[in-house]
């Protein structure tokens, strides 16, 4: 039957029961984390990756195409949405392009969009700049966001509650956007925060994903765009999703007994390379290289200067999980702040 099938420029795994990674193999070397929740009558999808194959001989390189024909073995080898007769709801983490140009595929379909009212102008104006479409010199996508979602506000379509929960996240962008999945302990967090290498490997794509110009192979850096980058802004969000998964943990302990040894934990997936880490590890190890870099102990070990600013690049030694790239200027302005707190911080 494999032979059989179309080739394609997606692959896919399953997340848990309900929900599936697809990762697009794409010409800009992205290779974006596309999550795909499976209701009775609904599919919510969460980002729509570049719409953009590597291979230009792949006859299937549409995310809806793919979603409504082709058979997966991990869904019993059917497609997730035959024929399309599941409605689609869109799920935008943030608006760079490797996560919103294919979402035009579904308009046709009047999907409900779902997107972060932290910031509306910067979704509502400037978009070719703020999506980076304008520097990668493509068209941007135009489209109509149906719904604003809130901070730590639920969801729900037609008097169905979909049970998932909305966290702002802002940082890597004003509009970044984190949700829970309820039922499943599962907290999806867009490119807040990633791997810098892959840990669970995938034979099917190159082990390049997420590169960054004058990096090494397969290091890809957490980073911070010019365009809405903020540093300050980024820290808090690092500490209400700490919270939240901490405050999550602690029920599933309640729940399961302090003695259980194979007690569920939150797990968390990102838009880039890591889909199902322990999500409590990894904020604590995520917060923890961005504190220390703030206080001088991780040394900046390149630079370079991308449309007229200064970025940096962090990494603390070659064994390492993350690394960081940011304007130089978030980075000084994150010091200034910081070290006044703690300066007026009452001993």
């Amino acid at each position: 039957m494999a032979n059989s099938l179309p080739s394609t420029s997606f692959i896919s795994r399953r997340v848990n029961s309900s929900t599936f990674l697809i990762i697009e193999d794409d010409s800009y070397g992205e290779q974006p984390y596309i999550y795909v929740k499976v209701y009775l009558d609904h599919l919510l999808i969460t980002d729509t990756g570049c719409n953009s194959p590597r291979s230009k001989n792949r006859s299937l390189i549409s995310l809806r195409q793919y979603l409504e024909t082709f058979p997966l073995s991990w869904n019993n080898r059917q497609p997730l949405n035959p024929n399309g007769v599941k409605a689609y709801v869109i799920l935008c983490s943030h608006c760079h392009y490797d996560h919103i140009l294919g979402i035009t595929q579904f308009l046709s379909a009047k999907p409900t969009i779902i997107a972060s009212d932290f910031d509306h102008d910067f979704l509502l104006n400037h978009l070719p700049e703020h999506s980076l479409c304008k520097y990668m010199e493509m068209p941007t996508p135009q489209y109509t966001i149906t719904h604003w979602a809130k901070h730590l506000a639920y969801f729900t379509l037609t008097d169905i509650p979909i049970r998932i929960q909305f966290i702002h996240t802002p940082g890597h962008t004003p509009d970044s956007l984190a949700w829970f999945d309820i039922d499943e302990n599962h907290l999806y967090v867009g490119d807040s925060f990633y791997e810098r290498k892959r840990s669970t490997k995938f034979p099917e794509l190159p082990d390049d994903a997420g590169q960054v110009p004058g990096l090494p192979a397969s290091q890809a850096a957490i980073i911070f765009p010019e365009e809405g980058g903020n540093w300050i802004q980024y820290m808090s969000s690092l500490d209400i999703l700490l919270s939240f998964v901490l405050y999550k943990n602690m029920e599933l302990r309640r729940r399961h007994g302090l003695s259980h040894a194979s007690m569920q934990r939150v797990k968390v997936g990102s838009g880039h390379l890591t889909h199902e880490a322990d999500a409590e590890k990894m904020l604590l190890e995520v917060q923890g290289i961005f504190k220390r870099i703030i206080s001088g102990k991780v040394q900046v070990v390149g630079s370079g200067e991308k449309r007229g600013v200064i970025h940096d690049y962090w990494l603390e030694s070659e064994d390492s999980r993350y690394s960081v790239m940011a304007p130089r200027h978030l980075a000084d302005e994150a010091r200034k702040h910081f070290h006044s707190q703690s300066k007026t911080r009452v001993p």
